[in-house]
Parts: C-alpha cells; sequence; structure tokens
C-alpha cells in the first residue's frame, strides 16, 4: 500500500466517523470501534499524531472492555515511537504493559531476571528442536497484542534503555512457550539467543537463533525472515557459520526485505551483506 492508499483511507474512515449518529456508542457500539480503530491506523501511517490521539482516546474513553482497547492501546504506542516521541512512548507502553496484568521490564543485571533468563536457558536445553517447532500456535487476541507491544519496546529500549531488553525478550519467549507461537516468536526467539550469547553460552544463544529462521520459514512469513536474518546472521550465526555462507544469508534477507516492502530490515541486511562481503574477501566490485 502507498500514501496515497492510506490518505484515501483515512478520508472515508474519517468521513464513515462523520455519518454515525449522536448516541452512536451506545447504539452503534461495535461500528464506531471499528471505525475509530481503523482511523487510527491510517492516522499513524501517515505520521498523523493529532489524528491518532483523537481517535484513539476516543476509543479508550468510550470502550467497554480491555479487548476493544487493544488496538488504541498499541496505536498510540507505535505513532510515538514512529514520530521519534520515545519518552512519552516509552510512559503509554508501560502503562499499558500494566493493564495487561504484565509487569514492568526489568533492568540488566536484576538477580530475578537473571535467574528466569537461567530458567528459560534450562528448558530450552531440555526440548528438542521438532518439540519447540511443533509448540501450538495461537490467535488470541490479547497475547497478539501483548507480543506487538512488546515489539514496540525492542525499538524504544533500543535508543532510551537497552539495558532492559533482555527482560522485554525473556517475556516475549515465556509467552510463545506457554501461550503460543505468533507471527512474532521467532524474532524473539533471535533476540532472546543474543541475550543468551552475550551472557557466555554460546550453544543455546546460536541454537536459539537457528531455531528462530526455521520457525519464521516453518510460518511462511517472508517479511519476518528478513528481519530474523538480520539479528541471528550477524550477532549469533558466526559461532558455527563461515563467513560466506553468512554473506549468502545477507543477501537472502536483502531480496526478501526489498520483495515484501520491508524497507528497514532490507536495508539493514544489504549493509550487513557488504560488510560480510569484505570481511570474507568477496569480490567488492559486485556489492
Amino acid at each position: 500500500a502507498t500514501l496515497t492508499d492510506f490518505a484515501y483511507a483515512y478520508f472515508c474512515f474519517k468521513n464513515g466517523i462523520s455519518f454515525l449518529n449522536e448516541d452512536h456508542w451506545k447504539h452503534q457500539y461495535q461500528l464506531s470501534i471499528d471505525l475509530h480503530d481503523a482511523a487510527a491506523d491510517a492516522a499513524c501511517a501517515l505520521s498523523d499524531t493529532t489524528g491518532v490521539q483523537s481517535y484513539s482516546q476516543a476509543v479508550l474513553s468510550h470502550a467497554t472492555s480491555l479487548e476493544d482497547k487493544l488496538n488504541a492501546m498499541f496505536t498510540m504506542v507505535k505513532s510515538l515511537r514512529m514520530t521519534l516521541s520515545l519518552a512519552e512512548a516509552e510512559i503509554y507502553a508501560v502503562r499499558f504493559l500494566m493493564e495487561l496484568g504484565e509487569e514492568e521490564p526489568r533492568m540488566s543485571g536484576n538477580p530475578q531476571l537473571d535467574s528466569d533468563i537461567s530458567s528459560m536457558i534450562v528448558t530450552v536445553s531440555s526440548m528438542t528442536d521438532d518439540s519447540i517447532l511443533n509448540l501450538k500456535q495461537s490467535q488470541d487476541k490479547k497475547l497478539l497484542m501483548l507480543m506487538n507491544l512488546c515489539h514496540e519496546f525492542f525499538y524504544i529500549f533500543q535508543m532510551v534503555d537497552p539495558s532492559r531488553l533482555s527482560s522485554v525478550s525473556l517475556r516475549m519467549v515465556q509467552l510463545s512457550f506457554g501461550c503460543g507461537i505468533t507471527e512474532l516468536s521467532p524474532l524473539a526467539f533471535a533476540q532472546f539467543g543474543v541475550v543468551v550469547l552475550s551472557g557466555g553460552n554460546a550453544i543455546v544463544g546460536y541454537r536459539m537463533g537457528s531455531l528462530a529462521l526455521k520457525l519464521a520459514r516453518n510460518l511462511c512469513a517472508p517479511r519476518l525472515i528478513s528481519s530474523v536474518i538480520a539479528v541471528v546472521q550477524p550477532y549469533l550465526a558466526w559461532v558455527a557459520e563461515p563467513l560466506q555462507t553468512i554473506t549468502e544469508s545477507h543477501q537472502h534477507g536483502h531480496t526478501l526485505g526489498a520483495q515484501c516492502g520491508d524497507v528497514s530490515s532490507s536495508t539493514l541486511n544489504y549493509a550487513w551483506f557488504c560488510m560480510a562481503k569484505l570481511l570474507s574477501g568477496g569480490d567488492l566490485e559486485v556489492v
């Protein structure tokens, strides 16, 4: 979809809202939720933060259940993050996370966090690849939104508080094992692999990266594969794979990202491809 498509959709959603009855939150409740959520999504794509705030706040003020608030919560956080209002995005993200019954992400060095990471490493080590790859998939709306919100934390904490990244990746893996696999589980596996490797366990760290790639392929998600490659290959694959193989994988990730419209992952893979090509002694004229 192009920005023109989003602009036209935004126009339609706003007109739809204007046609609602005055007491629409009472007599046209579900339609009101759907139109306001859609308008907020379109406004987010167009970087219209005022529109996102207006339509999302309307949902948060009138929604009668937590489930009906989920899209509005996520869209507000995503919009603030996209416009680099990171401090405000973090405040809202933590607030919404706690509304979902979760704890605030912990900082690295927290004794309980270290213990929980060690427990997850034991759990992973006790399971075969097949048993992990065959974990049940879930379409539970609350779980999906919780995983999406945690994913937003990755973007936010990378720039404002990297010490909390390990806590977020751990929680996403815990949710994947305990509640079901979602489309973001492969990326969570990859990020947790980086945490494990940085803690000195290269074997389990590399295994988590390998599982992340296999799981992404099992889910048939080309766009997801590109983003997973951008994490696994530069941070984990070097443990056991030659640079030539890593170079080829980044080239594949660059192509997949470009084909799926994932510009950020495609660009990141291309940057890693160039670096791996240089380090492996490849002909830079073809880069």
